[in-house]
This record gives structure tokens, sequence and C-alpha cells, in this order.
């Protein structure tokens, strides 16, 4: 569970894109974005975060699950501007966030809060974005997602100790999937988790 005291640290969506066009514009005195490598790839994930606001429609059927949803939530994503993954992902979760205005959503900078980011790894690692689902009155945790679609993270898992490929070819390869996938398995991802919320609770009352 991620505390009130640790959520009051948190930024929006708004904030965090802000900071992103900061970095993208070099007005960040950060030393890693002194790296011209890092910097570029933070502009690139401006550029397809602004894209994927502007371009993708959340699905109807999801839309309709988190309409129904009757309980304040904050979700609490975990992430970087630096992480390309984080660029392709974490405006899906806003968008679907802005389905219900019961759902709060904030983020964390993986790198200014590894003692939150060390309780979510994923296989020992410390993979993002992460998202925390709670409940906002309880903090109960109600779901954690990430760092990937289920089906582009076994692909990665599989091709993690493939020597043969580069690894700016694998970059290319997982931004290739997210262009060609246009956030459907997020999506389904999402509306298949929030169903099964609402079977629970059925079966609870």
């Amino acid at each position: 569970m991620i505390t009130q005291q640790q959520i009051a640290r948190a930024i929006s969506f708004e904030q965090y894109i802000k900071q992103t066009e900061q970095i993208a514009h070099g007005e960040s005195h950060e030393q890693l974005y002194k790296d011209e490598k890092i910097l570029r790839y933070t502009q690139d994930n401006l550029e397809r975060m602004n894209r994927i606001k502007r371009d993708i429609t959340i699905d109807s059927k999801l839309y309709n699950e988190v309409q129904q949803m009757t309980i304040p939530q904050t979700w609490v994503c975990i992430t970087e501007p630096w992480c390309g993954d984080a660029s392709q992902i974490v405006p899906v979760l806003y968008l679907i966030s802005l389905c219900n205005p019961l759902i709060d959503f904030k983020i964390i900078l993986r790198d200014e809060n590894l003692e939150i980011m060390d309780a979510y790894l994923t296989n020992g690692g410390r993979s993002i974005p992460k998202l925390i689902m709670q409940e906002t009155e309880t903090g109960n945790e109600l779901g954690v997602w990430g760092p990937r679609p289920a089906i582009l993270q076994d692909i990665v898992v599989a091709q993690k100790d493939d020597t043969t490929t580069s690894f700016g070819d694998k970059v290319r390869m997982i931004h290739a999937w997210y262009g060609e996938n246009k956030t459907v398995a997020i999506q389904d991802e999402f509306l298949t988790m929030f169903k099964t919320w609402k079977a629970n609770t059925t079966q609870n009352n």
C-alpha cells in the first residue's frame, strides 16, 4: 500500500507532462539529462505521449465499465520521463482514469522514490511504469498493473537472453509493437481486470 504521505508527494499528469517538456527543451538541471542520448530518448517520449493523448480513443466497453465504479480511487503510477515503455503507456492509463471523476490519477517518479518502487518490483527488477490502484478512503489496494501488457512482457522476457539482437533493435521492436497494437492490449487487460473486480464484489455482497 502507498501511504497518504507518499501520495501527497505525487504530481499530476499535467505536471508530469510539463516536467517532461522542460527536460525536452534542455531546461532540466538533473545530471541524467545532460547525457545527449537520454535527452533524445526523452524528447521522443514527449512526442509519443502527445500523439497518444491526441489520437487514442478509449473503447466504449471499457469506458462504460470504468464509469460504473462507485468507490473513489487513487491511481498512483510509478514512472520516469526517460522511459520508452512509459511514454507508450502512461497517457493511456491517464485517459482511462478520466472516464470516471472518482478516480484521482497521480504520478510518482521512480528515481526519487526507490523505497516505493522496491515494493513493486517485477521479477526482482525496477521495471516501469507500474500502476497501483487503491481505494482513496481506506488505502485498500485494489490491484497492480505493469510494466507492460502481458503479451509484450512475454516477448521481452523471451528475448532477454538473445545476444544476436542488439539492444537498439530490441527497443525498436518494442515501439513497433506498440504502434501496431494501438493500445488495444492495454485496454483489453483493464476491461478484464475491472470485470473481475465487479464479479468479486458481487460474490462478496
